[in-house]
């Protein structure tokens, strides 16, 4: 589903905001997500990831589809004990942790139900220990077999059909309802997109929207779970746009990148490269981008007579500060002159003069036989090079690094294992490149100025 198409299924949902029948639900626990809608909090909730009641029913759903099951009356009395234990389902709340993973576009919330007046929420993806025990406790009683879910009732939008209209649609059609969980798909990529609102008796994310709703007004920070948290104060960037121009743009690790404790990232033609800004350098800098009329709000800006970025095509970007805080001024084509240019040269005045190789601690990488546009290297590891790989080794990632050069719109290097030629794919580099996120962000801004 294209971003329009999403938004319209979000303001629809938005609408009902009452319980869609007065069945009592009698949760045990449930988890999901949800995601905002505007500036002042409305959230539209997607269906629980997973759904466990008092007597015994399971329902699941992800990227597999809908499932329903049931466990005996031993594992329930067992999974209620140590959920009551847990410090985090104690009472009702809203919780900003530390650390956490962004949720695309506008940002979103994580929760969990316990019971029926319990809802734990946060913003964003929770990476936090006490969180990820809760999950695990309740992902532990996922049974090994299940049916398709089928409810007796749905409501659910078709934004396929000429009479939509924003309304939705209530059915105990068996066939029809089989029809709907079958094409459901939370990704948004099936050829028929249906919008499951609720199903009486088994869920209702528009009433759980509204308790989380009042959470986050009453919270003192507000997070919206967006943006990467990388410590980032500025940064700048390019990617360029697939055949055809369409989409997200793909894009090349920045080429400048100063951290708000002074630690600096920076490219030459030569390698990737890393530093430190002087203390009061940086508090200048800080200063500087605090007062710069263009970090004021996120934009796509106008750019007339401006040069290429990519061969289809790209956007150049300025990244200001992170996650909720995150301003990103971008551009469809590279300014000449004018307020863009003068924030660079701003930018790169603060590249230092001493200076090491940078090796970041983590890498992900995609890995394709064949090679491309440079020579492979014999890799001298015995460590395993899988299709999609996640590498802390040092040593290993030093040896990418020091091998690599630019694809079309990516970092890459070329290595040679036991005879066979592979192109190892920069995917994203820990607290430095998380292309995939930025990348989403870029392309809402495109589309919001269309």
């Amino acid at each position: 589903m294209d971003l329009h198409r999403a938004r319209r299924f979000i303001t629809a949902a938005i609408l009902l905001l009452a319980p869609v029948a007065a069945v009592a639900q009698d949760n045990l626990v449930e988890y999901g997500t949800g995601s905002f809608l505007d500036a002042v909090g409305s959230l539209v909730m997607y269906p629980p990831k997973m759904k466990i009641f008092r007597d015994g029913r399971v329902l699941m759903i992800d990227e597999k589809g809908a499932r329903q099951s049931k466990i005996d009356a031993g594992r329930v009395a067992d999974l209620e004990r140590d959920l009551a234990r847990m410090p985090l389902l104690q009472a009702t709340r809203w919780i900003e942790f530390a650390q956490r993973k962004p949720m695309l576009h506008a940002g979103g919330v994580s929760y969990i139900r316990f019971g029926e007046d319990i809802i734990v929420a946060t913003p964003g993806i929770p990476i936090d220990s006490d969180w990820k025990a809760a999950i695990d406790r309740i992902n532990a009683d996922r049974p090994a077999t299940s049916t398709p879910f089928r409810p007796q009732q749905l409501l659910f939008y078709d934004f396929d059909s000429p009479a939509e209209d924003g309304n939705p649609i209530a059915t105990g059609d068996p066939a029809l309802i089989a029809s709907i969980i079958d094409t459901y798909d939370p990704a948004y990529t099936a050829l028929r997109h249906f919008g499951i609102v609720a199903a009486p008796g088994w869920m209702d994310p528009p009433a759980i929207g509204g308790c989380m709703e009042e959470l986050w007004r009453a919270s003192p920070k507000h997070g919206r779970g967006a943006g990467v948290q990388d410590g980032n104060l500025i940064e700048y960037g390019t990617g360029g746009f697939g055949d055809g121009g369409h989409g997200p743009p793909m894009l090349y690790p920045p080429e400048v990148k100063i951290y708000s404790d002074g630690r600096i990232v920076f490219a030459t033609k030569e390698a990737y490269w890393q530093g430190t800004v002087d203390p009061k350098r940086l508090a200048r800098l800080k200063s500087d981008l605090a007062k710069n009329d263009l970090l004021r709000e996120s934009q796509l800006l106008r750019v007339t007579n401006g040069g290429l970025i990519s061969m289809h095509g790209g956007m150049a970007y300025i990244r200001y500060r992170d996650a909720d805080d995150e301003v990103v001024v971008t551009a469809l084509s590279h300014p000449h002159r004018g307020p863009y240019v003068r924030l660079l040269n701003r930018i790169r005045e603060e590249i230092p003069d001493t200076y090491s190789r940078f090796r970041p601690k983590e890498i992900t990488f995609h890995l394709y036989r064949g090679n491309a546009w440079a020579t492979p290297v014999d890799w001298p590891f015995t460590i395993a090079l899988d299709e999609s790989t996640t590498m802390t080794d040092p040593a290993a990632i030093a040896f990418i690094f020091d091998h690599a050069f630019g694809g079309f719109s990516w970092m890459q290097a070329n290595v040679r294992v036991k005879g066979v030629d592979y192109e190892i794919i920069l995917r994203s580099a820990l607290g430095w490149y998380e292309p995939d996120i930025l990348a989403v962000t870029l392309y809402d801004l495109r589309l919001e100025s269309q």
